[in-house]
């Protein structure tokens, strides 16, 4: 499995604009049962969602 940086990037971006709109989690672009490369950009993208996120 191999996740080029721009793929990282992408989904680390759009995590931080969703937390910071105030969009649902699921919002989150990749399937809950994708395979090993879309379940590791979900990780950061909602890792990076909750950090920027306001918890309401």
């Amino acid at each position: 499995m191999t996740i080029s940086e721009t793929d990282r990037r992408a989904a680390a971006t759009f995590g931080r604009l969703a937390g910071e709109r105030g969009m649902p989690v699921t919002a989150c672009p990749y399937p809950v049962r994708g395979d090993d490369r879309q379940r590791a950009l979900r990780l950061l993208w909602i890792r990076t969602y909750v950090r920027h996120s306001s918890g309401e």
